[in-house]
């Protein structure tokens, strides 16, 4: 699927989020499952227990996990993720935790590009 000569992942999502230890497990989950090979996950300040949900997916090389303390970061993170990983992954999206994407794949695996 993915040339791991040119790329570590081949789809990587980024998210920043803020208390959502309730919902982190099945939305990192669902993701996987979706097709999703690697999460750029920015703490924003969090006081659940995020972390804690987040460690079994950052122990198994899943998620990058930066805490990015203060406010209107959301660009901050985003950016962040380009500059440093942008040659680590050959599609990286940009979403929210209450936003569930599913890639579509053609079936010799890879991702289905616009014929324009």
């Amino acid at each position: 699927m993915v040339d791991k000569n040119l790329f570590l992942h081949n789809l990587a999502v980024v998210a920043i989020l803020k208390d959502e230890g309730n919902y982190l497990k099945e939305w990192l989950d669902y993701h996987l499952l979706a097709g999703v090979d690697h999460f750029y996950l920015y703490d924003n300040d969090s006081s659940d227990n995020q972390a804690e949900v987040a460690k079994p997916y950052i122990e198994a090389g899943l998620v990058d996990y930066f805490s990015l303390p203060g406010k209107a970061m959301q660009m901050v993170a985003y950016n962040d993720a380009v500059k440093r990983f942008k040659f680590h992954c050959r599609y990286m999206a940009f979403i929210d935790l209450d936003e569930f994407v599913y890639p579509k794949v053609d079936r010799g695996g890879g991702y289905f590009r616009s014929r324009r």
